[in-house]
């Protein structure tokens, strides 16, 4: 920048000080009456659709196991057509009848042996030739592992909340909150364009432009920070509030396992991790993981929590997608 050309930027400095109350202007422009114009993007507008963060959440399927009086018990065994039963010095395949109600057994041994068929509820008798067993299933679970390199020593928090309209409304109201946010962190961190100040003329170009002066990287993240420390407030009230239902075993040190009622649910869990873009080790975000699903009540399912699928607070409802 040539000398002249810092005169005039520190010429107009006071401009900016002196500027009078800004209003929400064209194009999403936020500019004063006699100087400065924020170049903000426009403001996040969202539809009526309350769209959200997915995950894959796997479905896997429904188990068994066998029970041998007291004297033992084989399995898990999956009750799906064409699983294999047993042992593998004599195993059998497992074919299901009667629209899953039922299934047969069949020998690998002797394709003409078939045993059954047996209902596929708990408690109830399987004959093998002179061998009585029982059926024995577990309610299904959601198995939930969470595994992120950089979290830090606090516990991450997981909890689930059914779907229905009081969650709704809920969620409608926290999006409310978050656009607002998310359209402030934009305009608290756009450059601004000082209009009505001298052009600054150019020798190398010969063109002539408006100065412009950009936000700082420390005020940029001071906005972000502030949007994020509000922006979790926010979330865990509701969560305090809604997201009631909480695993009730934890194995291998990261794995929580749920056991509900069929039905709709939205799963929320957050954990602290270190912030790759701070200037020091004690600088930590927050990794936040959404996702709606439903639970038949018959097969049991697993999410894997990552780093590859962990999302920030502007993303829970993907405000930051063009429509």
């Amino acid at each position: 920048m040539t000398a002249r050309m810092l005169v005039l930027c520190a010429c107009c400095a006071p401009l900016i000080e002196s500027a009078q109350s800004m209003n929400m202007g064209p194009n999403g422009a936020q500019m004063s009456d006699n100087g400065p114009v924020k170049l903000a993007p426009e403001p996040i507008q969202v539809g009526q659709e309350l769209a959200m963060n997915g995950l894959a959440v796997t479905q896997n399927p429904t188990t068994f196991f066998l029970n041998f009086g007291t004297s033992g018990r084989s399995g898990p065994f999956a009750l799906a057509d064409g699983a294999s039963v047993g042992s593998k010095q004599n195993p059998y395949t497992l074919h299901m009848v009667d629209h899953g109600l039922r299934f047969t057994l069949h020998s690998a041994a002797d394709t003409n042996a078939a045993f059954g068929p047996f209902t596929a509820t708990n408690g109830a008798p399987v004959i093998l030739g002179k061998s009585l067993m029982t059926v024995v299933r577990f309610p299904p679970k959601l198995l939930v592992s969470i595994n992120h390199p950089n979290r830090i020593s606090q516990a991450p928090s997981i909890g689930i909340a059914p779907y229905n309209r009081a969650l709704l409304q809920e969620l409608y109201d926290l999006r409310a909150k978050y656009l607002a946010l998310a359209n402030r962190v934009n305009y608290d961190t756009a450059s601004a364009k000082l209009e009505g100040a001298p052009r600054i003329h150019s020798n190398i170009t010969g063109n002539s432009f408006t100065p412009v002066v950009k936000t700082s990287s420390r005020d940029k993240q001071n906005a972000t920070k502030g949007a994020e420390l509000s922006a979790m407030v926010f979330l865990e009230k509701l969560f305090t509030q809604c997201f009631l239902i909480h695993s009730q075993a934890i194995t291998d040190g990261s794995t929580y396992h749920f056991q509900m009622q069929p039905g709709d649910y939205v799963l929320c869990a957050t954990q602290r991790v270190k912030d790759p873009s701070a200037a020091s080790q004690a600088g930590s975000v927050t990794a936040v993981w959404w996702t709606a699903f439903h639970f038949d009540g018959e097969h049991p399912l697993s999410l894997a929590l990552t780093a590859e699928n962990a999302i920030t607070w502007r993303e829970i409802f993907t405000i930051d997608k063009k429509p």
